[in-house]
């Protein structure tokens, strides 16, 4: 069963269409991070309630630093070779390769190794997602231990590229980590698989022709800890309102939201 989940549109960013590799808005960073759980409050968000970042941020805030990360299992990365190989993708059939989540995790994880040799991936989110699965930048971030006192930030472009890292101290941890928090098995589907899943999901109640700004996550569940989900997210105009659905990044199974 699936259930498609309205969220209002976010003030002040312009709407784009399905776009290919653009500079990221200014509304990448902690917000960006609290985008990936859209989707998973298990709600339906009316037009004119409080925006869901707003919410989001306020669950994770809520929620304190302790991680429930438990003991590593043979599906929890341990280092970048361990996570299955992205796809690579040229732009008009050559040129430079724009790679997939999970060749951009690859590289991504690495750099957040030489942070601290334990660090591992707990969430991730992306802006202006095209087809393929390749977003304008992805924003993921990442910590390394159950009681994280830290987290980093690291922004990567599509085209494997890691542009920017942040160390998130104090007080601002409890905005991207909550009891909820685990590491991200690598065996999660991929990223062009997610959209496609999601477009599918989506092209079944909505006339994509009249959507824009794609936007896609990964993320658990803030509020009980379930997935790892996928949440892909479209703006329809003939409703001025997000519509999103939420994929089970391990299964493939378009999910509920209650």
């Amino acid at each position: 069963m699936m259930t498609l989940t309205r969220v209002p549109g976010f003030g002040g960013s312009p709407m784009r269409g399905h776009a290919g590799h653009s500079t990221a808005g200014a509304g990448s960073g902690a917000l960006a991070l609290v985008f990936a759980a859209l989707g998973l409050a298990g709600c339906t968000i009316g037009a004119h309630q409080e925006s869901p970042l707003v919410q989001q941020a306020s669950i994770a805030v809520g929620t304190g630093t302790a991680v429930a990360t438990g003991t590593p299992t043979t599906t929890d990365q341990t280092a970048a070779g361990d996570i299955p190989a992205g796809r690579g993708i040229a732009e008009g059939g050559g040129g430079p390769l724009s790679y997939t989540f999970r060749e951009e995790w690859r590289r991504a994880l690495a750099a957040a190794q030489n942070w601290r040799s334990g660090a591992y991936l707990i969430s991730a989110s992306g802006d202006f997602v095209n087809d393929d699965g390749v977003p304008s930048q992805w924003t993921v971030a990442f910590i390394d231990k159950a009681d994280a006192d830290a987290v980093l930030v690291v922004e990567i472009d599509p085209w494997g590229k890691v542009t920017a890292t942040r160390e998130v101290t104090g007080d601002g941890v409890s905005s991207f980590v909550g009891q909820y928090t685990k590491r991200m098995p690598y065996a999660i589907m991929d990223s062009d698989t997610a959209v496609g899943l999601g477009k599918t999901a989506l092209a079944s109640r909505y006339d994509l022709a009249k959507t824009k700004d794609p936007r896609i996550g990964l993320n658990f569940s803030l509020v009980d800890g379930s997935g790892p989900f996928w949440t892909y997210t479209l703006f329809d105009e003939s409703t001025a309102t997000y519509v999103s659905v939420q994929i089970d990044a391990l299964t493939g199974e378009v999910t509920a939201t209650s």
